[in-house]
């Protein structure tokens, strides 16, 4: 089954209007410009070459060719990046959601289905829609390939890191390391080390050591090359480990104010508000 569709039977989201417009000026237009262009190109080089037999006998499946690595690998690509920056830079899972499916839907036939469930469901995550990212994937728990497994388990074990799920982020490591490595991508080994590290931050937080996790969070959140969306969910992190309340309440307020439509956001003014009706605000002078 494409993205598209089985995004709409279990979830029952569709594409919206202001999406789809998106979609067809940043994709669908520049898709027919580049493909006359490409075909003129064509023509030209076939003309001035001299050999009209040639030219006659290339005349379709060539220009099919250019045009298809063309759109294929530049013109989706460019415009996936930009989605994936919607999260990575911008803190808008909710807007990428929108996107990422208004293309599933106008590019359904040529999409990679379990990319595309992944894109949609990691959106999701960020949105802290968990469940609802998590059913969405399960069509790749069994999937005959070993790469879906990993796109299945590696989105499971993000979401468990989200909810504090210790247990469930370790089943997650161990199901990811006993993939077979010649069947997956070449970044995975870097996705499991880095659940590896989340879950034993995770496990000295849980654990009586909220101290040693606050500096890993920290490290990240503080990191100067780290994207604005792992700054905003390393210092919500960080935070929940906090014995001071002046450090902890700056660094919700940066999250409440940094974190966009990311439920990090949500979570942080949660609690802002649990502490000040506690009487535990920020000090005189600090920003709220």
């Amino acid at each position: 089954m494409r993205a598209y569709e089985r995004i709409v039977e279990v979830l029952g989201d569709e594409a919206d209007a202001e999406s789809r417009e998106w979609v067809r000026r940043k994709y669908t237009i520049r898709v027919r410009v580049a493909g006359v262009a490409a075909f003129a190109l064509f023509v030209m080089i076939m003309g001035m070459s001299g050999t009209p037999w040639f030219a006659i006998s290339t005349f379709i499946l060539l220009p099919l060719m250019i045009v298809a690595v063309f759109f294929g690998v530049f013109m989706r690509g460019s415009v996936n990046k930009g989605l994936t920056r919607l999260i990575d830079d911008d803190c808008d899972p909710l807007l990428c959601a929108r996107r990422t499916l208004a293309l599933l839907e106008k590019d359904k036939k040529n999409a990679d289905p379990r990319s595309g469930l992944f894109s949609y469901a990691y959106a999701l995550r960020w949105q802290g829609k968990w469940n609802e990212a998590a059913k969405l994937m399960r069509a790749l728990e069994d999937d005959a390939d070993p790469q879906g497994q990993f796109l299945y388990h590696n989105l499971l074990a993000y979401c468990a890191w989200d909810k504090r799920d210790l247990k469930g982020l370790t089943a997650e490591v161990k199901a990811l390391k006993e993939l077979p490595a010649e069947g997956l991508s070449k970044d995975a080994a870097s996705h499991i080390a880095e659940h590896v590290a989340l879950r034993d931050m995770l496990s000295k937080e849980l654990n009586g050591k909220p101290s040693k996790a606050a500096a890993g969070y920290l490290q990240v959140a503080d990191d100067p090359k780290a994207l604005p969306a792992h700054r905003v969910l390393f210092s919500l992190k960080a935070a929940g480990c906090l014995a001071d309340p002046a450090e902890r309440h700056a660094r919700l307020a940066y999250v409440a104010e940094h974190g966009g439509t990311t439920w990090c956001m949500a979570e942080a003014r949660k609690r802002l508000e649990k502490e000040s009706r506690k009487g535990l605000g920020a000090p005189a002078g600090t920003a709220s």
